[in-house]
């Protein structure tokens, strides 16, 4: 009896394999079928090309990655070919599984090399209509090839210049730029207020981003501190999409030789509750959320201890509103061992000594005026710090030794 049963068991275990195959070998056949003939059809292509109305432009470059962000006049996809000889790599955003099509782009290239230089350019193909299946397209724009270098905080010395509250002059941004000395600089640092406020991507391009573009000749990075003006406008919630690190947020760190940049967000200058912001602004949680995290850098961030020196950059000398509790954002910087604050904000030149500011700073405070390009060289033994105005003069220039406090 068990070995009948056995048998029949079999039996139906091989006429199910039969059925399993059969199925499985027609299906397998229905679907190249349907392959084919999608793929006997092809899209659509129109006598279209793009063209790129602003940049390309580095943002947030690391010793690992970089972003690159472009705009196009009509709705594309874009990709980024990039490599040390030739761009010979292609790098295709996606999101949630789908290439982006639109007129920003904003590519991140990860898995660099700390200190290489890079060749990129662009390819932007144009999407003429965006059917579910075979959509129009058009010709598609490949950009001159570009260059850009990566951090690396194994080189001995690095320099970066520091400018700030250009708020829509694009003058007073091009004379600014026309004063750097690009050949030597690593990376510019803006310390925001670019506008007066944030009213759309016109202004946000023709006013601010385009002549910072230009100056950096698509090869040198900016590096962003969000101002308060910054905040404020019909388009400042879509300022992330533009303006934000590769983390999402405006306060991040990097590392270029032997400074630690720490990259703070100062805020509004006024509390949540003031009739200005009309029950719009809900800063106070937001900056508990980022003192949290400069806090814990120490335990997260091992170039808080290794570096030689630690900057922070930031738009408000005095930490931005915090309700009376700036004392306690100043403290934690002296824990950390700061070695220099550059600020912006007050569209003028001022120079805090280290116990002369906000509470017991143990650091100097560089507040940068608004025509003003602040130039730090950094080795791994001092910060040599010079502002130069406008009109050629120099403002101030100090040095900043390397500390001996115990870290």
């Amino acid at each position: 009896m068990n070995k009948k049963i056995i048998r029949q068991f079999l039996i139906a275990l091989c006429f199910l394999s039969i059925v399993v195959f059969t199925f499985s070998f027609a299906q397998a056949q229905a679907d190249e079928k349907l392959i084919q003939r999608g793929n006997a059809r092809s899209y659509k292509v129109y006598d279209a090309t793009p063209v790129i109305l602003d940049g390309p432009f580095l943002l947030d470059t690391s010793e690992t990655s970089t972003t690159i962000e472009w705009i196009t006049d009509t709705p594309c996809q874009g990709s980024v070919e990039y490599g040390e000889s030739k761009p010979n790599h292609d790098e295709i955003p996606q999101k949630d599984g789908l290439i982006p099509v639109g007129t920003l782009h904003r590519t991140e290239i990860t898995g660099l090399l700390p200190g290489h230089t890079y060749q990129y350019r662009l390819i932007s193909t144009r999407v003429v209509r965006l059917r579910p299946y075979y959509a129009d397209k058009g010709h598609s724009l490949e950009s001159p090839a570009y260059s850009f270098t990566t951090l690396d905080r194994a080189k001995p010395s690095i320099s970066f210049s520091v400018i700030t509250d250009t708020h829509e002059d694009v003058q007073r941004i091009d004379a600014l730029m026309g004063m750097i000395d690009w050949k030597t600089t690593d990376f510019l640092v803006h310390e925001g207020d670019g506008v007066d406020w944030v009213e759309n991507q016109d202004q946000l391009f023709d006013k601010w981003l385009r002549p910072l573009s230009e100056g950096l000749a698509h090869t040198k990075p900016l590096v962003y501190a969000r101002g308060n003006h910054d905040m404020r406008g019909p388009f400042a919630r879509s300022l992330g999409s533009y303006l934000s690190s590769a983390e999402g947020r405006f306060y991040f760190t990097r590392d270029d030789g032997p400074v630690h940049l720490i990259v703070v967000d100062t805020g509004e200058d006024k509390p949540d509750n003031n009739n200005e912001y009309s029950g719009l602004i809900a800063d106070a949680p937001y900056r508990e959320e980022e003192y949290s995290w400069l806090r814990d850098l120490p335990s997260t961030d091992k170039r808080m201890s290794e570096a030689p020196f630690r900057v922070i950059v930031m738009h408000q000398p005095e930490w931005g509103w915090l309700n009376g509790e700036n004392d306690k954002w100043t403290r934690l910087a002296n824990q950390e061992h700061v070695d220099l604050v550059i600020a912006g904000h007050l569209h003028k030149f001022v120079y805090i000594q280290p116990g002369q500011g906000q509470g017991d700073n143990h650091f100097p405070i560089l507040v940068v005026g608004q025509d003003q390009v602040a130039r730090v060289d950094a080795t791994s033994k001092e910060l040599k710090v010079t502002v130069t105005a406008r009109d050629g003069s120099i403002v101030d220039s100090f040095v900043v030794p390397r500390s001996s406090r115990e870290r």
